[in-house]
């Protein structure tokens, strides 16, 4: 994965227990990281990865981790926990909106200006993530943050990736391109089909992945990679699925998917012709449409399969256009097609990615 470029190990929440009366610094849960939070920096680093850690911007986070304690959020140290995390070598931090903020909606703007203000005047250059931060900043969000959710949290349900999808179509147009200041809209955790995520519920073990078809993992993969999400794995990557296979170590969409010499893609089609609800999305790889495009043609429908159309005047192209085809999960080139349109049956929940490349 490493190689691929899965460069960064997160820590989310749960890693912190308290501050240190005399210096204000939060202290992590010796229990749990017995060696400390900077030999763990440390150890990633020799190992050529890079490290990141979470914080809230209330008085607390969001979960005690199963302990009987409030685990303590930023709130009037901004500028201290940005430093501490510079000092113990972090490269990444989650700013999450946990607390007493939840209910103090006004904070919102300024706390996201100073906790992005501290990052920027730290001696250390940290990527920062804001769970919030659009919400309360829109497009200037971007000045601030390197990337930024804009909607509900991603579980492992086929109806919450559905929700991710349509929030993302939804903002398309409305907030800062992804890649400007070197600044991405996040559609949050990837599920991938492994196991490992257990929403924490006070006194419940939770519902344990996976819970969709891999069908459906293939279809999150695919939209999250030619939108330009961030792909933030959150199930167990010790033990890989077939499916988290095919996906997190797909060579050719993850080439795609880093490649930011030209925009992220979007969703072209909503209701496809014969199919209701069938989308297509799509990334043109290059500054026209004969530079060739990766496309998803995409069935949402949980209970059955469906012919999904591509058009190809959708992509820009002539109706008569000739195109290569090649299928993206198989790697396989198949029969070039002729216009003026494609069409393919679509597992339910599935998505079949395309690169398109007009002859």
């Amino acid at each position: 994965m490493q190689a691929l470029g899965y460069e960064f190990v997160n820590l989310d929440d749960c890693w912190a227990y308290s501050r240190d009366n005399t210096t204000g610094r939060l202290t992590w849960d010796e229990d749990r990281f017995p060696s400390g939070i900077p030999a763990l920096a440390d150890w990633l680093h020799e190992r050529g990865f890079k490290f990141g850690l979470y914080t809230s911007g209330g008085d607390q986070t969001c979960s005690s981790g199963g302990r009987d304690i409030q685990v303590p959020g930023s709130e009037g140290y901004f500028e201290t926990d940005v430093q501490t995390f510079a000092d113990w070598g972090v490269d990444y931090v989650k700013l999450d909106w946990c607390g007493n903020v939840k209910h103090q909606p006004w904070k919102g703007p300024h706390y996201h200006r100073e906790f992005g203000q501290a990052m920027l005047d730290s001696d250390r250059p940290m990527f920062l993530e804001t769970v919030a931060g659009y919400f309360f900043l829109g497009k200037e969000i971007s000045t601030y943050a390197n990337s930024w959710r804009f909607c509900e949290d991603h579980h492992d349900e086929w109806e919450s990736t559905l929700e991710n999808m349509l929030c993302r179509f939804d903002q398309s147009g409305t907030a800062v391109t992804a890649g400007e200041s070197g600044a991405w809209p996040y559609m949050d955790f990837l599920m991938s089909g492994g196991q490992g995520c257990a929403p924490y519920v006070e006194g419940e073990q939770g519902v344990h992945c996976p819970q969709q078809t891999d069908d459906m993992y293939r279809t999150e993969f695919a939209v999250w990679s030619i939108t330009q999400s961030p792909l933030v794995v959150s199930t167990d990557v010790r033990n890989l699925t077939t499916v988290m296979t095919e996906t997190l170590l797909n060579e050719e969409l993850l080439a795609l998917h880093q490649n930011t010499s030209f925009p992220p893609g979007k969703i072209l089609v909503t209701n496809n012709a014969g199919c209701t609800a069938c989308q297509i999305w799509g990334r043109q790889l290059g500054p026209s449409a004969l530079s060739g495009w990766v496309v998803a043609l995409v069935n949402p429908k949980s209970d059955t399969e469906n012919k999904v159309t591509l058009d190809w005047s959708t992509l820009g192209l002539k109706q008569d256009a000739t195109v290569g085809v090649r299928d993206l999960w198989m790697h396989t080139d198949l029969t070039d097609a002729t216009g003026p349109t494609y069409s393919a049956t679509v597992a339910a929940g599935g998505a079949l990615v395309l690169k398109v490349t007009p002859q």
